[in-house]
């Protein structure tokens, strides 16, 4: 699997990517949340960086017998890793949650990945119900 600098718009992009296919292959609804979701302007995320990735991406991962692509946990920590700064980590949090809703469906891949994110970047939600890490 390909590395790459911590908190780069391509690191961002690929942990996006990855929630996109946590479910096993990637709804188009979620797919278009990536372009309409603040995180891809504000990480400076181009469309083509991300369309890169996600090409890259499918490209990288071995698929099971049946088509669904297959991430091994080592991976996912090694992406959770490339996200190093906690305002950013946040940010990237939030538009995982956005994105594996956009569809109205939470599927146990993309609930999977997103309390691993959780809990790797320490994650807390506040009586108020708003997100910090610590």
């Amino acid at each position: 699997m390909r590395s790459y600098p911590p908190d780069s718009p391509q690191a961002v992009s690929r942990l996006l990517v990855l929630t996109v296919i946590a479910d096993g292959g990637g709804s188009p609804l979620e797919i278009a949340a990536s372009y309409r979701l603040g995180i891809l302007d504000h990480a400076a995320i181009a469309e083509e960086v991300f369309d890169q990735v996600l090409h890259e991406m499918r490209a990288d991962l071995m698929t099971t017998p049946d088509g669904l692509l297959k991430v091994e946990k080592e991976m996912i920590d090694q992406m959770l890793a490339e996200i190093v700064q906690p305002d950013l980590r946040l940010r990237v949090w939030k538009a995982m949650w956005q994105m594996s809703y956009a569809d109205e469906k939470l599927a146990d891949g993309e609930l999977a990945l997103l309390l691993l994110a959780t809990n790797t970047w320490g994650i807390k939600s506040g009586a108020d119900g708003v997100a910090t890490i610590g």
